[in-house]
């Protein structure tokens, strides 16, 4: 009966000392770690909420992160704008001294080259860069070969790209001034000479009256489109009874010839640009003689992503006023120079604008960093209850353990010399 009591006592002591040492191990990993959650068996509940949390929080940094680069872009497009409007500073500074009655014409001719050097630096900041994103946006060119394709096809095949495209609006060309027309040619450089493209234009709603049915212009007069030509040729009364025609309240035209457009043969309704260069003619809406189309890419605003579940804001898109090399500005006479500086101070002002503009942006990204670091704060403090350890208590909790360790231990022992004890006795009874 005693060596029965004393296994008994033994086994619960034993038992005692394994719940102890795990007690005791579990202690210790929380203190090295300092990590209150270690597996899902520690909480279940509150391991769950600490994997929600490490997420959100690692959202928020990425959110953050995206502002700054964004902030960086926007106060080098600032830089950039301030470099510009000290350029056109000088530029109309200079054109004033050319309208000085005093100045010879060889003077003239001294302001008219620092002149010309400053446009095209200009031109040079226009077309800079911040880490592969154009640093002003402005509307690109391309030309887009499809192999033979009818007009309404190209214009289905422009809509398509721009549905896919979350940073352009894209379209067939509308050609609308000299100045876009000197725009396409710096940008493509003589790209596809001698290949026939369509145009976003068409006289298909009423013959006659050619209009821009594409991009900005598609949308205006309730949806028909922005007006251009009125007629056929100029050179003499066409066929067909119809009159003479002549550009819609002086809007810009390039025909390739005094015929055009002659509406010749079958109704050709579809505008197509000869050359990325050249002149216009009028062509059928089914005809595949052009291998593709001159595209438009209107820049939309950029998006600035400003929380952890994919919000955004926009940024507005920044481009300003700028003298293409075609443009006819310069100091060489007095007139020229009080056109150039007309030209200048307006120009001028649309930087100071775009200036404005870029400062409205940093000031809502600064803003919108300001509120994710206080998001990011706060989603830290709540992880840090949930996840970290109590030092004080955990260190109080071992301590506990290692004195009933220890007191067990102990226990064991004078157990383990009673039982050798009561062993010895026995045998000398027996």
């Amino acid at each position: 009966m005693i060596v029965s009591d004393a296994h008994n006592f033994a086994s619960r002591l034993s038992r005692n000392m394994e719940e102890i040492q795990r007690e005791r191990q579990m202690y210790i990993e929380k203190l090295s770690s300092g990590k209150k959650v270690e597996k899902s068996t520690d909480d279940a509940g509150a391991l769950s909420n600490k994997i929600k949390q490490a997420s959100e929080i690692k959202r928020l940094r990425g959110a953050t992160q995206g502002l700054q680069n964004a902030l960086s872009y926007t106060q080098v497009q600032t830089g950039a704008l301030n470099n510009i409007n000290r350029i056109y500073d000088r530029m109309s500074q200079l054109a004033t001294l050319a309208m000085d009655v005093g100045k010879s014409d060889l003077d003239r001719e001294n302001y008219n080259k620092e002149f010309q050097e400053l446009r095209e630096h200009v031109l040079q900041i226009d077309v800079e860069q911040f880490n592969g994103q154009d640093l002003f946006r402005n509307t690109k060119y391309a030309v887009i070969n499809t192999g033979s394709m009818n007009w309404t096809n190209a214009q289905a095949h422009a809509a398509a790209a721009s549905t896919s495209d979350p940073e352009y609006d894209h379209y067939m060309a509308t050609v609308t001034s000299s100045d876009e027309q000197d725009e396409i040619d710096r940008q493509l450089g003589g790209a596809a000479n001698g290949t026939a493209l369509w145009l976003g234009g068409s006289d298909q709603a009423k013959e006659g009256d050619w209009r821009w049915v594409e991009g900005p212009e598609g949308q205006e007069n309730g949806g028909l489109g922005r007006l251009f030509w009125q007629g056929n040729g100029t050179k003499s009364p066409p066929a067909f009874g119809q009159t003479t025609g002549s550009a819609y309240n002086g809007a810009y035209e390039n025909w390739n010839d005094p015929n055009e457009p002659n509406d010749s043969g079958t109704s050709e309704d579809a505008l197509q640009i000869l050359s990325t260069d050249g002149e216009w003619n009028d062509l059928s809406l089914v005809s595949t003689v052009p291998t593709g189309y001159l595209r438009e890419s209107d820049p939309r605003n950029l998006r600035a992503y400003d929380d952890a579940s994919g919000g955004f804001f926009e940024l507005s898109k920044i481009s300003f006023k700028r003298f293409l090399p075609s443009t006819t500005i310069d100091l060489t006479s007095m007139a020229n120079a009080q056109d150039a500086l007309t030209r200048v101070i307006s120009a001028q002002e649309d930087v100071i604008d775009r200036i404005a503009l870029t400062g409205s942006n940093e000031s809502r990204l600064r803003s919108e960093i300001g509120a994710l670091g206080e998001a990011l704060i706060n989603r830290e403090k709540s992880l840090s209850r949930i996840e970290d350890v109590d030092m004080a208590i955990t260190a109080s909790r071992l301590a506990r353990a290692e004195i009933k360790m220890q007191s067990t231990t102990a226990i064991f022992a004078q157990a383990n010399k009673l039982f050798n004890q009561r062993n010895y006795v026995d045998e000398l009874l027996s």
